[in-house]
């Protein structure tokens, strides 16, 4: 979207919760701007659609629109300035998110295509590849996930030392024992979502996402649903607290991800909503990037592998959903993901 760096900045102040222009006003970050200025930039937003103003005369609020809200990516300088600040305010789990979510496009037209585009051609070359090439792909596949998503984890195994621990049991010299079993629990949990395609290409359940966790979490983690508090390294968001709560949101989301009938928008859904509920102890990042994997595999589509994502651009799009609210960065990494599934696989 063609907005100034300060408009960016006008947003993201809406979307952490100011929503006037007195409050702008009363920000570090327009210190030096004019009343003027600032509501010359807010009337342009609104007429853009991004920004939404409610009342009249002294009572005008400002909000973010939801499509612009899960569809805006934030440059990552925007972001970074945004997280640099110590001093943000506590964020709380919003429970209306999910029904924003039901009436939302989370693709626009031009990004479907382009990620019908991908899985054509990642199909295409599926159908034709020999058996025993196809056998590689889904191994290479599995080592390139199994490593990327354990190195987001800090793991520090590298590409190479996972493929000999996953291809021949070489565990690599140096290497902690949880450092090898996250590991191998990723390609186990890439197994099981391999042998048991009907549990995420039908109706998905808690029972699937659990168990989904437990294989991840063997020997690692506490498994089962999260009944304290957890806090999140460099974020102010809190999420929810109580098990039946957590409960309840993760049914939700399975049942949103039921109603969608785009395979991508389900996917996305699982890539970054599972994040966003917190619904375990730890693992719920892994669990999230396994189920997306999962619910593509099981429908044919390309996977993601996540190969060539950088971590941090990786973290501060889970980061921006969790706190703005946003989705574009996160959409960002799934497209650029399917783009390099279709140039480097199956072929």
């Amino acid at each position: 979207m063609n907005i100034t760096n300060r408009q960016q900045q006008i947003i993201i102040a809406f979307l952490s919760g100011v929503n006037s222009l007195s409050g702008l006003l009363n920000l570090p970050n327009f210190a030096e701007v004019t009343e003027r200025t600032l509501q010359r930039d807010i009337s342009e937003l609104v007429k853009s659609q991004l920004v939404r103003r409610h009342g009249e005369a002294r009572a005008v609020t400002y909000t973010v629109e939801n499509n612009a809200r899960f569809n805006l990516a934030l440059p990552k300088e925007r972001l970074e300035e945004y997280f640099a600040n110590e001093n943000r305010a506590q964020i709380s789990y919003d429970f209306n998110r999910l029904d924003a979510l039901k009436s939302t496009t989370l693709f626009s037209d031009l990004e479907q295509k382009e990620l019908d585009v991908y899985n054509k051609v990642f199909y295409e070359k599926l159908n034709t590849a020999p058996k025993d090439i196809l056998r590689r792909e889904r191994e290479r596949i599995t080592i390139e996930l199994s490593w990327k998503s354990s190195q987001i984890e800090g793991n520090t195994y590298t590409l190479l030392e996972t493929e000999s621990l996953i291809k021949d049991g070489i565990p690599a010299v140096g290497k902690s024992k949880d450092e090898t079993i996250m590991i191998l629990n990723h390609k186990k949990a890439l197994d099981f979502s391999e042998e048991n395609r009907e549990l995420f290409s039908g109706r998905l359940t808690t029972q699937t996402v659990i168990q989904l966790h437990k294989i991840l979490a063997e020997e690692l983690i506490d498994p089962g649903l999260r009944e304290r508090l957890v806090g999140i390294t460099g974020s102010a968001f809190r999420p929810l607290d109580n098990k039946f709560q957590i409960e309840e949101e993760l049914k939700r989301l399975c049942e949103l991800i039921n109603e969608k009938q785009d395979v991508f928008t389900k996917a996305l859904l699982a890539f970054t909503y599972l994040c966003y509920i917190q619904p375990f102890n730890d693992g719920n990042k892994r669990t999230a990037r396994i189920l997306a994997n999962a619910i593509l595999y099981a429908n044919d589509s390309f996977p993601l592998s996540l190969r060539a994502v950088d971590v941090n651009t990786y973290k501060l799009a889970i980061l921006a959903f969790y706190e703005l609210g946003t989705l574009g960065n996160a959409k960002k990494v799934f497209i650029d993901q399917a783009k390099f599934a279709a140039e480097n696989y199956a072929i």
